[in-house]
């Protein structure tokens, strides 16, 4: 008897210390995450919400075809979070046109990733998918030019031999795309910094 009760409090602090680290390890990511938004530059913070929508919009896609509606919700609604940040951060006094285009693009991507979500629709999440790909592609380049940091390796990324980027739609809006996000460089919003977008 003795045995069992020392093996089961055992078993019991070991899972209580686990759960602990776990613990630590979400909020040392959730940490990690604030102080690389904090010190990042605002296009940096820009391109980070295209990958957080990229990722969960891609999540939502493999969570639709193994049917596991909760963990899809919580990828929809980050996608559609990361989306709405994208939005606010438009300075429609800047360039009216493009940002209007910008607003509308991401407005119908928010459109596709609701009706992804509600009529279980893959092709609609691929249509989401393909415009927030193309506009982080855009970004990406814009970043490098801005930071002096060479783009990651995305599906559809300049550095993919199969892409071949519409020249005269990415060249002319680089530099309208950067004051078209110029309300990040005067503050970050703080509902950016509010949001747990740790998966």
């Amino acid at each position: 008897m003795r045995e069992v009760r020392k093996t089961l409090s055992l078993a019991i602090i070991s899972d209580k210390y686990s759960v602990t680290d776990v613990q630590a390890l979400q909020q040392a990511h959730r940490d990690y995450a604030e102080s690389r938004i904090l010190s990042a530059h605002p296009v940096e913070v820009v391109h980070m919400l295209y990958q957080v929508a990229i990722d969960n919009v891609n999540a939502a896609i493999t969570h639709l075809r193994n049917r596991d509606h909760f963990a899809r919700s919580l990828a929809v609604t980050k996608a559609q979070s990361a989306i709405h940040e994208l939005l606010l951060a438009l300075d429609h006094s800047v360039n009216a046109p493009f940002t209007r285009t910008l607003s509308d693009l991401y407005h119908y991507s928010l459109q596709q990733i609701t009706q992804g979500h509600g009529k279980q629709s893959e092709q609609a999440f691929r249509e989401a998918l393909s415009i927030l790909t193309t506009l982080a592609t855009a970004w990406a380049e814009v970043k490098k030019r801005l930071c002096g940091e060479e783009p990651g390796l995305h599906p559809g990324s300049s550095e993919d031999p199969r892409y071949e980027a519409p020249v005269e739609s990415r060249l002319d809006s680089h530099l309208e795309s950067i004051n078209a996000y110029s309300e990040y460089s005067s503050s970050l919003s703080n509902s950016v910094l509010s949001r747990d977008w740790s998966g």
